[in-house]
């Protein structure tokens, strides 16, 4: 079966690699994917896997029913693009003007269409269900996870394991990265508003200055991290934008501020986003001023499953080799499939596409990003071999349950 795998993978990538550019072409922002939508649906009704549009919104759902009942097991692929002009200089760069598939989402749809085609062509070994599901705005507090879910992405019928899969120029092509437990953070946003007294420049003290404010807060916001936290613990805490003032000689009524937490541990997430507010409430009542902070609760940690992530690793090793799986160390990123794993064991690994020769080494989020796209064979008939082996070893733990000695 891995040899039939491997052989379906490289025979249809030519064909994925002409999906991904024409997606890449087309990029559309958080629950504006409607012609991407349109042009998903169209790749699995060629393939007569039945699709369920309008799933969290501008998401969708293909159901492959294979040849037996051992179960349903989930693939996933996100959608959307982010708000970036494209610098990458590829033929097919984005026609979009200021949208950008620069988080290689592109790249995962091209991938999830490949692992259908081939398990359209397994059918009749496949011993249960596969959902295909193509999940809008992962880019985008609060994510398009929780649409999904709600629009019974996991249910009718229930979804028994999960897997999804992200395109990384930290890895070279042919390898792949897996951690069990913890492996993306969680992302928190914060918005805060400090509240003076206007007045002239050259008069501070008849003022409240709410510059002054900020600066001393920004600092203080630092000691949630240095100073209330176990330094063994993973964390960020990140001022992204001050916003303040309309002259150099005015001292303005006040100034917002926006930024992000990342956390590994739910229990420390609660409590720093408690501890950010109390400390900025005190640092600015201690300088006279007054303060709202406003928190917008972001994605949780991504947690993989021990079992379904050691199901994943070995299957990537026994597809391509031991050295193509390898354990990776958690990134303080963040990631909405975090939302489907609290609800089904499933486990999210990173597929390598770095290439020297070809100036594939930009970050993801880069106006520059490119992958080598022969990592779209590996990825394919990884997330179709997992699925399949899944399902495999449904069946035969439930013989062994039904078996008497």
């Amino acid at each position: 079966m891995t040899d039939r795998i491997l052989s379906l993978s490289r025979k249809i990538l030519p064909d994925i690699i002409k999906i991904r550019r024409r997606l890449h072409q087309h990029p559309e922002l958080a629950f504006e994917e409607v012609e991407t939508g349109r042009f998903i649906a169209s790749e699995l009704d060629k393939l007569g896997i039945k699709v369920r549009r309008g799933i969290g919104k501008t998401g969708l759902v293909g159901m492959l029913n294979g040849n037996g009942k051992a179960g349903v097991v989930g693939l996933r692929a996100d959608m959307d693009a982010l708000p970036i002009t494209e610098e990458s200089g590829v033929s097919f760069s984005s026609r979009n003007k200021g949208v950008m598939h620069a988080c290689g989402h592109d790249s995962h749809m091209a991938m999830l269409l490949g692992a259908a085609r081939i398990l359209c062509t397994l059918k009749r070994e496949l011993p249960g269900t596969v959902k295909f599901i193509f999940q809008p705005s992962e880019e985008k507090n609060p994510g398009g996870a929780p649409f999904m879910i709600k629009d019974g992405a996991l249910s009718g019928p229930k979804v028994d394991a999960i897997f999804g899969q992200h395109i990384t120029t930290d890895l070279p092509v042919g390898k792949f990265g897996f951690r069990p437990g913890p492996l993306m953070a969680s992302a928190d946003e914060f918005y805060i508003t400090v509240l003076g007294r206007g007045g002239h420049g050259a008069k501070p003290h008849k003022a409240i200055d709410p510059v002054f404010i900020s600066a001393q807060l920004v600092t203080s916001l630092q000691a949630v991290i240095t100073r209330m936290k176990d330094p063994l613990e993973p964390s960020v805490l990140t001022i992204g934008s001050i916003h303040g003032g309309t002259a150099t000689n005015i001292i303005p009524d006040s100034v917002k501020l926006s930024g992000t937490l990342r956390t590994m541990n739910e229990a420390w997430r609660k409590k720093a986003l408690q501890l950010i507010e109390k400390a900025a409430v005190e640092c600015v009542g201690g300088l006279g001023g007054r303060c709202k902070v406003e928190v917008s609760h972001g994605y949780p940690v991504l947690v993989n499953s021990e079992a379904e992530t050691s199901l994943a690793r070995k299957t990537a090793a026994s597809l391509f080799g031991g050295g193509a799986a390898v354990v990776v160390p958690p990134q303080m990123g963040a990631e909405d499939f975090s939302y489907y794993l609290q609800k089904v064991p499933g486990s999210f690994w990173w597929v390598g596409a770095a290439n020297k020769k070809s100036g594939a080494t930009a970050s993801i989020h880069s106006s520059r990003f490119t992958v080598d796209e022969a990592a779209f064979m590996y990825g394919s008939a990884l997330l179709a071999s997992v699925a399949l082996e899944y399902l495999t070893r449904k069946v035969s733990n439930g013989s062994k349950r039904g078996r008497r000695d």
